[in-house]
């Protein structure tokens, strides 16, 4: 229990469906308050249809089922573990053809304008999180939750050549960002953040890293293809290579690594993001840095952005993190991630 949380704010938010929300993030336990207690309006059909699917999403699903729960609204996740803007378009298809009232997914494409333009006309209330073109939303009349992705990437790159320095010794060599999605708004936006972040890095520092991207294929179902790539740039850089970053999964980076036989600390990896395997890649002393994107916010936000506009109010673009992970802040981004990772459990939304 937070022993700083005072007896005013407790009798203020006590016996409420927003004080249990409120005494969830102070550290107490959830209140038994049930939507039956509160007259949140009709049932709501809610879908969640991210770009690419897979385990990634978990917190962000934790997120959208809390606040489903307590208002009473019927809650579904579907999506292709593939990603292309054909099949995102068809998942969103799928959401509106199955009785959909709320969609919430990315638009990182203008691609997906068509298919927003189509639910929007059959009144279904779109919420874009994660990832959007801002021209875009702007023109559908929406708001963006999510992390900055050029932030994101300023931080990526910028510790990319802090390590790449700081472990191998050496002012010049090659940091090779990953992109498992060039074209998509937000990997890109991570890469030109995590360029200008080795550029300004090298400006500051006097050293002349050498800032290189390739499709990694790292959001893909099957990573064998991403290991093999990352094999092939730890192979073709050989002693030029000082470190390798990425716009999404570390995990391939790290096999290719140990495929070859290098150990932990001899070039820079780092990400800018951090599921539990990052977590525990870090504690092992293979990556250095992440982000943490407050991924179940963005899940709880864009339910309750939904929600306020059933009432009438046009939802607002919300940034929701890009804070900068290292090795000390790991035992309060694991105690969050238990905790997400319980009520996912007990959801049954595990993969």
């Amino acid at each position: 229990m937070n022993k700083n949380f005072s007896r005013r704010q407790f009798l203020g938010a006590g016996g409420t469906a927003a004080g249990a929300l409120a005494l969830g993030a102070f550290g107490f336990p959830a209140l038994a308050v049930r939507a039956q207690d509160v007259d949140f309006g009709p049932s709501q059909k809610v879908f969640w249809v991210p770009q690419a699917t897979g385990s990634w999403n978990i917190p962000i699903r934790v997120g959208q089922r809390d606040f489903c729960a307590m208002v009473g609204w019927e809650y579904q996740h579907i999506g292709n573990p593939v990603y292309s803007v054909e099949n995102h378009v068809e998942q969103v298809r799928i959401a509106i053809s199955s009785g959909a009232n709320v969609i919430v997914t990315e638009l990182e494409s203008p691609g997906l304008t068509p298919v927003f333009e189509e639910a929007m006309a059959a009144g279904i209330v779109m919420i874009i999180i994660d990832q959007g073109v801002p021209e875009e939303a702007d023109r559908l009349g929406l708001g963006i939750i999510g992390a900055n992705g050029f932030l994101e990437g300023y931080s990526n790159g910028f510790q990319g050549a802090r390590w790449a320095q700081e472990l191998t010794g050496r002012t010049d060599g090659f940091i090779v960002f990953g992109n498992g999605n060039p074209g998509a708004a937000l990997i890109d936006a991570r890469q030109a953040g995590s360029e200008q972040g080795v550029l300004d890095y090298n400006d500051q520092n006097g050293t002349n890293f050498t800032f290189e991207a390739f499709p990694d294929s790292s959001f893909d179902a099957d990573l064998s293809a991403s290991i093999q790539k990352y094999g092939a740039q730890i192979d073709t850089k050989g002693d030029d290579l000082v470190g390798l970053i990425t716009g999404g999964n570390v995990i391939p980076i790290v096999q290719a690594l140990q495929e070859r036989d290098y150990q932990p600390g001899q070039i820079s990896v780092g990400s800018v993001d951090m599921p539990p395997a990052q977590q525990q890649l870090m504690e092992e002393g293979w990556v250095y840095w992440g982000t943490d994107q407050q991924q179940y916010m963005m899940g709880l936000y864009s339910m309750a952005s939904a929600f306020g506009v059933f009432q009438g109010y046009p939802y607002p673009s919300i940034t929701t993190g890009e804070r900068l992970i290292l090795a000390d802040d790991l035992p309060r981004i694991k105690a969050q991630t238990e905790l997400w990772l319980a009520k996912a459990q007990a959801y049954g939304d595990v993969e």
